[in-house]
């Protein structure tokens, strides 16, 4: 097992850890920074794995931003997926070569986001897949989930999923969102002018689509071998689903479904960082200081998705003050950066307020845990049903990690990352409570499967 002492571990290779890591090693830092994809970019700047050229504009920005943090001295460990992390900020990846132990004076953690997904009739039949997982499709493989694809769900990614499949030459069949409509999210940009641009390129990728419906769910997915078929049926604005007037969408072969992210907290929660829930954020997020990144724990920092939802924007942003402030906290002279710390602030604000805003207009419909039904697998790894979940809270239990005892719901290998919100949905649903009081799964070591021989490499002393 190779060991790397190092000042600074950015853990994440997207938007936010790029700028944090170039910023702390400009300041004169030594900065490793660790990232499970191929090659660095994330989810919103994604590279092609074998180097070809972007073919993007986006894609470009992320090569750039990419080549300038190399040019800093960055040190890139590509390919490389953390699966345990440790209060006195030892960090183990494992990497194609084996696995690494990392030995930073300070750690920031730059983990994104994932598609938030939400169990409903169907879901699990082949062709049924969340946006992000189309659009890494589309972006990597140049190809789309489907001949006729139906795009569902909530959340302004939607409007990106549909242009990436638009220039795709594979315009969706149907776009079904639960909210806004196109009025709700004009009044919101006229606060906002500075990003009218941006928005009237997405609304125009969703305008070429021929059928569109706002203030429309999808309430099941139908088929037999692979999703043929779904139907649909309005929700009012207070998010209660009006079944009577349901229709039904055939002759497709893909359902595109997602309602919106949640931050990936187990890396901050394994350093014991304190979370608070807030449903505009995603849910469940990091806290920190937002004005430096810091979070409850010393020497430790967060920013991006992993802080709450907000977008590129603000995760550049909020990376670079993390990573200006670390290297302040490591000794580094940064003595001239204080204005510019100031201005970045300031833009995080300005940025945080329109994300925040966001996430209101495109918060799920209330009515979205009543889609699952009695025999719905809500966990998908350990197939467990909406009724193996709500009898544990007839029984007992008012937590999320308490039905994970009483059912294994969040034990399987993704360790509830896919189901974790939906049992809390389903609590709150059952019991009265919230789910901020259903609490999250806190996460075990290992974070990711990872094989035997990497587990008995990495013991230590007769500990893991």
């Amino acid at each position: 097992m190779r060991r790397i002492d190092t000042d600074l571990l950015v853990v994440g290779g997207g938007p936010a850890g790029l700028e944090a890591a170039r910023a702390a090693a400009e300041a004169g830092i030594a900065v490793d920074l660790v990232d499970a994809g191929f090659r660095p970019g994330g989810q919103y700047w994604m590279q092609d794995p074998t180097g070809a050229p972007p073919l993007s504009a986006q894609g470009s920005k992320g090569a750039a931003a990419i080549a300038k943090a190399q040019a800093t001295g960055v040190a890139f460990h590509s390919g490389a997926e953390v699966f345990a992390a440790f209060p006195d900020r030892r960090v183990l990846a494992n990497a194609a070569d084996g696995p690494i132990e990392f030995t930073p004076r300070a750690i920031i953690v730059a983990t994104g986001a994932h598609d938030r997904a939400m169990p409903f009739p169907g879901w699990t039949l082949p062709g049924v897949m969340t946006p992000g997982a189309g659009q890494r499709l589309a972006k990597l493989g140049g190809t789309s989930a489907g001949e006729r694809v139906v795009l569902a769900g909530s959340g302004p990614f939607l409007m990106a999923v549909a242009e990436t499949l638009v220039k795709l030459g594979k315009p969706p069949v149907a776009l079904i969102e639960a909210r806004p409509t196109d009025s709700a999210i004009i009044a919101h940009l006229a606060r906002h002018p500075g990003r009218w641009r941006e928005a009237a390129r997405l609304l125009a990728g969703a305008r070429a689509i021929p059928e569109r419906r706002s203030g429309w769910i999808v309430t099941e997915a139908i088929g037999s071998e692979r999703v043929t078929a779904v139907r649909i049926a309005p929700v009012d604005r207070s998010g209660r689903i009006d079944r009577a007037r349901s229709e039904t969408i055939g002759g497709i072969d893909a359902l595109l479904v997602g309602w919106g992210f949640r931050p990936m907290i187990e890396l901050t929660a394994l350093l014991r960082c304190r979370h608070e829930h807030d449903p505009a954020l995603g849910g469940w997020h990091c806290v920190t200081d937002r004005a430096s990144g810091r979070t409850s724990v010393e020497g430790v920092y967060a920013a991006g998705e992993v802080t709450g939802i907000a977008g590129a924007v603000p995760a550049r942003l909020s990376g670079r003050l993390a990573g200006l402030s670390a290297a302040a906290d490591l000794g580094a002279d940064t003595a001239g950066d204080e204005g510019e710390r100031a201005s970045l602030a300031e833009q995080l604000a300005r940025a945080r307020a329109f994300s925040d805003g966001l996430g209101r207009l495109y918060a799920p419909p209330a009515d979205l845990v009543t889609l699952a039904r009695d025999d719905t697998v809500v966990c998908r790894c350990e197939e467990i049903t909406r009724a193996d979940i709500a009898a544990a809270f007839a029984d007992g239990t008012d937590a999320v990690a308490g039905a994970k005892i009483w059912t294994r719901a969040g034990m399987g290998r993704c360790q509830g990352r896919i189901c974790g919100a939906a049992v809390a949905a389903i609590a709150a649903a059952e019991t009265g409570i919230t789910p901020r009081e259903a609490g999250f799964n806190p996460p075990r070591i290992p974070l990711r499967p990872v094989p035997l021989s990497v587990v008995l490499e990495t013991t230590r002393d007769g500990q893991e």
